[in-house]
């Protein structure tokens, strides 16, 4: 007579990743996407831009020694693959808070701060660039009667529209993106869903709790 087969303990049910959790991770791959796109347009235009900024400064009767030194248009070293690096570290953290990985929210936490000053940084910069551009040469006491801002049109001009929108999707998603992923990770149907599971005693042939 053979023995019937003993009694498994039941799957647990897979946890539902709420709403909240979901549109956070939305968040971070955007502008994962997005910094990456900036690096690349900044990889594939940032010799024309270069070679436009020249073209003004002839126009204007200066050149590039005219400009504060170490100043350059082009993306290239650190400036260009550092925003892929970052890209890169923000998918693999996004992939994990989409599967609940509590390490994963709490490394969220520290880096998403970092990219609300970077943002914030990017988005002063971006805005007052000619500002930024005389602060500069003044500083430097060379260029006199440059005109800063036609200079920058001359180099923005170098990049196709479509920078433009990857530009503007890095300074919102940095920003207020950043705190709203701070908040979306941090509210109670996420932390449900990041709270870790305890095991649980099953008994076969007890009645179900």
């Amino acid at each position: 007579m053979s023995m019937p087969p003993p009694a498994s303990e039941p799957p647990a049910a897979a946890r539902t990743r709420p709403g909240t959790v979901t549109t956070a991770v939305w968040i971070q791959i955007l502008l994962a996407v997005f910094l990456i796109a900036q690096s690349v347009a900044g990889l594939l235009y940032g010799a024309d831009a270069q070679a436009a900024a020249e073209d003004e400064l002839a126009a204007q009767g200066h050149a590039m020694s005219d400009l504060p030194q170490g100043t350059t248009f082009e993306s290239n070293g650190i400036a260009a693959y550092a925003p892929i690096a970052a890209a890169a570290l923000i998918i693999v953290l996004a992939l994990l808070n989409g599967a609940g990985n509590r390490p994963s929210r709490v490394v969220t936490w520290v880096v998403q701060p970092l990219v609300l000053v970077c943002g914030g940084f990017i988005t002063v910069t971006q805005l007052f660039a000619a500002q930024f551009m005389e602060a500069g040469i003044e500083a430097a006491g060379g260029a006199e009667g440059l005109d800063a801002q036609a200079l920058m049109d001359a180099v923005n001009g170098a990049y196709p529209a479509w920078t433009a929108v990857a530009s503007y999707g890095v300074l919102v998603l940095g920003t207020l993106g950043a705190v709203a992923v701070i908040v979306l990770l941090a509210v109670p149907s996420a932390n449900a869903y990041f709270r870790k599971e305890e095991p649980q005693t099953f008994i076969p042939g007890a009645p179900p709790a």
